[in-house]
């Protein structure tokens, strides 16, 4: 009698084991296939395929698939191809995609910082003003990781589009000192200074700009504008 329990038991606990590997299998499989779906809109986005990339951020976000993330990229997409109104719309599904994943996930800076980026871009809507959540997710990514060269660039140009001068250049002006090259941040110095009406700072950092820039760059060509504008065009 004690034989045929334990044989009993034993068939039972093996049947449980099959059933687990066979539930551990499927759901690996289903990670897989989720996981292959993201990354098949990254390979397209990478081999320039913007329209089927978007299709592929458009299904991994309405099956759950990183939703934040793939709202993000659908929203970069309509922007450069300059469906403004498009991507403003995506972008409110990305505010609450990633507002529910940081509530998870409270420690990931890039989370915070492409949540900053996407308030930043929001704010340059008409009528919309939402430059002071993009400084406190700014604050937030900076918390995380500090002194990251990238955070403080786009601290430093918030504070500089919303009028905060002083914030602005000493974020700005610091980064410069630590990174000569960084063209991003002493274009946007350069401007800051304008905004303060000191031209020959804003002068020199444009100049160092066009001395060390490619002639094709976009940095190239709002500095060479910029510095017709004041007096100080190229040679």
């Amino acid at each position: 009698m004690r034989n045929v329990l334990l044989r009993k038991i034993g068939i039972i606990n093996s049947v449980l084991v099959v059933c687990l590997a066979l539930v551990l299998f499927i759901s690996g499989l289903a990670i897989a296939q989720e996981t292959d779906l993201f990354i098949q809109a990254q390979k397209a986005r990478q081999q320039g395929d913007t329209d089927s990339a978007y299709r592929l951020y458009e299904q991994a976000a309405e099956q759950g698939i990183r939703p934040h993330d793939a709202y993000f990229e659908m929203g970069l997409i309509l922007l450069e191809k300059e469906k403004w109104s498009q991507a403003y719309r995506i972008s409110g599904k990305a505010v609450k995609a990633f507002q529910e994943y940081l509530n998870l996930n409270p420690d990931d800076d890039n989370a915070w910082f492409r949540l900053a980026y996407i308030y930043e871009n929001r704010s340059l809507a008409p009528g919309i003003n939402e430059w002071k959540k993009a400084i406190e997710a700014l604050q937030k990514a900076l918390e995380i990781s500090l002194e990251n060269p990238q955070y403080l660039l786009h601290l430093g140009y918030v504070y500089y589009k919303i009028g905060e001068r002083e914030d602005a250049e000493e974020i700005l002006l610091d980064l410069v000192n630590k990174y000569p090259d960084y063209i991003d941040a002493r274009y946007y110095l350069a401007m800051n200074y304008l905004e303060r009406q000191d031209k020959e700072k804003a002068k020199k950092h444009f100049t160092y700009i066009l001395d060390n820039t490619n002639q094709d760059s976009s940095y190239y060509r709002w500095t060479e504008k910029e510095l017709k504008k004041i007096g100080g065009g190229t040679q």
